[in-house]
């Protein structure tokens, strides 16, 4: 893609984005404002409800109890009881009294029953809102006794213009015994829509009803539930607010949006054509003479035309083109120096761990061999073999890097690795304790046998060396762990753990143990750790840094029972320089 269009998009997008941010940001803002707003009537009318509903109760209550206390109806009908003189006249007495004593109290329902026990209790002495079911019969005086103050559900039958028919009322009642005379009061509103109505009005969007717990919607908001006699739920006001308003503001608010939108594209490319147009040219051509920098060509130069900021960067970019030209050419004269130097420093390195016990082991024999040992002979012949395997490791190692200036490749044969690290114990300097865990099977992996002597004759080392600089002369203690592990991907490993007890390795420096040269010791080359790394890596394995005994250090190495990967090649030639040299020194 042309200068001229990266430039054109970038500017678009870059004025697009904060834009398009800002807007759907305030966008969400006011569409969360919409919904708050929205379902806060909801939320309002249902607390509003909530209360009328409480109050109407309590009303209901407080009026039943009225007439149940001290109503003149109420006692008449009492006395007419309780005298034996409750007759046909007593009968056209209710017939008259009780539609208005039921409206005047605002009841739906209004009835006296016989609350005595016998065969005439539940006869309906006087009914306000159905004055011709006098003398039937309604089973609602132990229906009061079960629900006690409470308001319950019961089907009461009414008359009006319509005809008859049964309607679900919400019943109060209360019970008034007197010289042997008892009388039910039952008072009931129509749980309907009107009731409803009553509770809120008309206010859209909000809107009530009253339906049984089983089919109200999903997303209705309960008001009040009300149970029958028996406790049982029966019917539920409940309030729902239609979305349909909410939803076109939200519609009409997303067009404007997308019309914003347009608008604001056009204008960014509008100005992001007339940005481009002065910047692509002088940008096209320092790309191109970028892209030849980048190829190798450190003398290409710029002609400079302008005066302005973007004449200041072509000067620039020349000037830098002739600084690294001269730098590149003081860095190749460097390398050459610094890659034969650190040749030289790794051998000396290699050589020197061998060459300590090769001299004990001739020290031992020459004290030995001074008072006549009987068993000089025995060990002449195994310090003999020792000295003459770590020599013949010495002259392999000498041979590889004068002929390659790098470590040897990998040379894989199967091997046990319990042998190499009971190799290791005995080849070790014994300053201080050296404990050996090892499992009772065989750990076999395909590896090469001298470097990963190599490997744990350094870090064990380098253990007692820090183990020696935290408890004195007399040493700490060296711990080595081997193990066979399974990998994540079901594939064999071994895992081999070196810790010591020495003072261990700061968090900040574990990153940097196999850097080159990075080392703590006064007389420390810092390649050794590096070596250790780069023979691991060559292997297909990793090393880490963790913690040991009592704070100290511990070198975590995980090699594949498969040995090094196929696709492993000489990291040097015969005149290269390595490029990634971690370092060899325990810095602890």
């Amino acid at each position: 893609m042309k200068l001229r269009w990266r430039l054109l998009i970038s500017f678009v997008v870059a004025t697009l984005v904060p834009l398009g941010a800002l807007g759907w940001l305030v966008r969400s803002s006011l569409v969360e404002r919409i919904y708050a707003e929205h379902h806060r009537q909801l939320t309002t009318r249902v607390e509003s409800a909530k209360r009328r509903v409480e109050e109407q109760i309590a009303a209901d209550r407080r009026a039943v109890d009225a007439l149940c206390e001290h109503d003149g109806v109420i006692d008449g009908l009492l006395l007419d009881l309780a005298t034996g003189r409750y007759g046909p006249a007593t009968e056209q007495e209710m017939v008259r009294v009780l539609p208005p004593l039921m409206r005047g109290r605002r009841f739906d329902a209004l009835f006296l029953l016989d609350a005595r026990s016998g065969s005439g209790r539940g006869r309906i002495l006087g009914s306000g809102h159905y004055p011709d079911q006098v003398g039937g019969r309604a089973e609602l005086v132990d229906a009061i006794a079960r629900a006690g103050d409470e308001p319950f559900v019961d089907e009461v039958r009414v008359r009006d213009g319509d005809g008859v028919r049964d309607e679900r009322e919400l019943l109060t009642g209360c019970v008034v015994a007197r010289d042997g005379a008892a009388v039910a009061v039952v008072a009931g509103r129509v749980l309907g829509a009107d009731y409803a109505d009553d509770l809120l009005g008309d206010v859209s969007p909000v809107q009530l009803a009253v339906l049984p717990p089983s089919e109200l919607p999903e997303s209705a908001e309960s008001i009040a539930s009300f149970t029958d006699a028996a406790g049982e739920p029966s019917l539920t006001v409940h309030a729902t607010i239609d979305d349909a308003p909410l939803e076109r503001e939200i519609a009409t608010l997303r067009e404007r949006s997308v019309y914003l939108a347009v608008a604001a594209l056009v204008l960014a490319i509008l100005l992001a054509l007339g940005f481009t147009m002065t910047l692509s040219r002088p940008l096209a051509e320092l790309e191109e003479a970028t892209r030849r920098v980048a190829s190798g060509d450190l003398e290409s130069q710029m002609r400079v035309k302008r005066r302005d900021e973007v004449g200041s960067a072509m000067e620039a970019f020349n000037e830098m083109t002739r600084e690294l030209a001269s730098t590149r050419r003081k860095l190749l004269r460097a390398e050459r120096i610094a890659a034969w130097r650190e040749v030289a420093r790794r051998i000396a390195h290699e050589i020197k761990n061998p060459l300590q016990p090769i001299q004990m082991e001739i020290e031992t024999m020459q004290k030995l061999h001074a008072r006549k040992h009987p068993t000089f002979d025995e060990e002449f012949t195994a310090s003999a073999e020792l000295i003459l395997e770590e020599v013949r490791r010495l002259d392999d190692m000498v041979t590889e890097f004068s002929r390659f200036a790098r470590l040897p490749r990998p040379k894989p044969v199967s091997l046990d690795l319990r042998e190499v690290v009971h190799h290791v114990e005995g080849l070790s300097v014994r300053d201080g304790e050296i404990e050996v865990i090892l499992p009772t099977e065989p750990v076999t992996i395909r590896a090469d046998r001298e470097q990963l002597t190599q490997v744990l004759l350094n870090l064990v080392q380098n253990g007692l060396d820090a183990s020696k600089a935290r408890h004195g002369d007399e040493g700490g203690m060296v711990r080595v762990t081997l193990e066979a592990i399974e990998g994540e991907d079901g594939d064999e490993q071994a895992m081999i753990v070196v810790e010591d007890d020495g003072p261990g390795i700061a968090a900040t420096d574990r990153l940097k143990v196999f850097e080159p040269y990075f080392t703590t010791k006064a007389k420390g080359t810092g390649l050794g750790l590096a070596i250790v790394h780069r023979i691991v890596g060559d292997h297909g394995g990793s090393i880490d840094v963790e913690d040991g005994i009592d704070g100290g250090a511990a070198f975590v190495i995980v090699l594949p029972a498969s040995g090094p990967p196929q696709a492993i090649e000489a990291s040097l030639t015969d005149d290269a320089v390595p490029l990634n040299r971690p370092s060899d020194t325990h810095p602890e």
